[in-house]
């Protein structure tokens, strides 16, 4: 009998890219070649304005079966060490493939994705079960999921009665929702989320480039959802559709219409929309810190389901960062010994 091995490894081509994306009923949007591509080409002010580089590979084990790896480089340290992620910007994703991956190919594979510094976030469609010479972490903030395959019926059970009894109420409050679909709609929204992001503790997470390059590239993939009232946009979030998910991605509202119980409108208007267009899921996104964000999202049926990380460090990285840190101590013990030393000399 023969050994399970990787054949070969080559860079994957666009086309032969979106064939396995579109086979692979675990993929999602994170792991599509659109996605990949314009997070490749346009800075994250999240990620202190860094373009993670393609590291996208091809694998084909020696029965056949190919694997898609959606990978991205980034370069830290002033370049001096190289950490690589499974999806641009940190999001959950899975390796690819038209194909039934067993525990030997997984096994396989993680002997050979120890010669890289990666972080890989769990997609809860498609958890590994196997991960040898890597660490994992089990993340408290896990993804927070509709199931949806029972149809919209089925649907309407999970929904809090308080959520639904709000946010039936935004339509006699002149509150109404449709997909945006003009450029000028997509700069709208944009303005609203940079309004709503002072109100957040993290930093401004996209640039305007990003958005319209996928209203430009994705226009059947990327679809942006606005809640309208007195005649301007009042709340929006961008979903992304791909196989058998629909995937929320960030959103904005103005806090002065709150009280209108448009954002929970909105909420109820997609959720049903795509479980009657028969998707499985709705990913609402990571949990949060935020308890009351939890309980909403509970409230609209959400389950938890895998968020955990795998990680692998070389141990020259490890050495580094070991330095690294007892550096930093060091100058901050220095530091706080001379602040309490130089009163005494006053």
């Amino acid at each position: 009998m023969s050994v399970l091995r990787i054949d070969s490894i080559s860079k994957p081509t666009p086309e032969q890219w979106e064939r396995i994306e579109n086979k692979c009923d675990y993929a999602t949007f994170y792991q599509t070649h659109i996605w990949h591509k314009v997070l490749c080409s346009n800075p994250n002010p999240h990620f202190n304005n860094l373009v993670p580089e393609d590291a996208s590979q091809l694998l084909r084990f020696s029965d056949g079966i190919e694997m898609l790896l959606p990978m991205v480089k980034y370069k830290k340290f002033k370049g001096i060490i190289h950490l690589y992620s499974m999806s641009p910007d940190d999001r959950p994703a899975s390796f690819l493939s038209e194909h039934e991956i067993t525990a030997a190919h997984e096994q396989v594979l993680f002997q050979y994705l120890t010669r890289y510094n990666l972080l890989w976030r769990q997609s809860p469609f498609r958890p590994v079960s196997l991960y040898p010479g890597f660490e994992r972490e089990d993340e408290n903030n896990h993804n927070m999921i509709i199931d949806m395959r029972g149809g919209t019926e089925s649907l309407k059970k999970k929904f809090n009665k308080e959520f639904l009894r709000q946010a039936r109420q935004a339509p006699n409050r002149g509150v109404t929702v449709s997909i945006a679909t003009t450029l000028e709609e997509w700069r709208e929204f944009y303005q609203l989320y940079l309004e709503s992001s002072k109100r957040w503790d993290g930093p401004m997470l996209y640039s305007w480039s990003v958005l319209e390059a996928f209203h430009k590239q994705a226009p059947d993939k990327a679809q942006l959802w606005a809640a309208w009232a007195d005649g301007k946009m009042v709340a929006g979030n961008m979903v992304f559709c791909h196989n058998h998910t629909a995937t929320a991605w960030f959103k904005g509202g103005l806090k002065e219409y709150f009280n209108l119980k448009a954002p929970k409108y909105l909420d109820l208007q997609r959720i049903e929309y795509y479980a009657q267009q028969g998707y499985w899921w709705f990913d609402m996104g990571r949990g949060g810190d935020d308890p009351g964000v939890i309980d909403y999202k509970i409230g609209l049926g959400c389950e938890n389901m895998d968020g955990s990380i795998l990680t692998h460090k070389s141990s020259s990285l490890k050495a580094y960062e070991r330095v690294r840190w007892e550096t930093v101590t060091k100058l901050r013990t220095a530091k706080g010994r001379l602040q309490k030393a130089i009163p005494s000399h006053q």
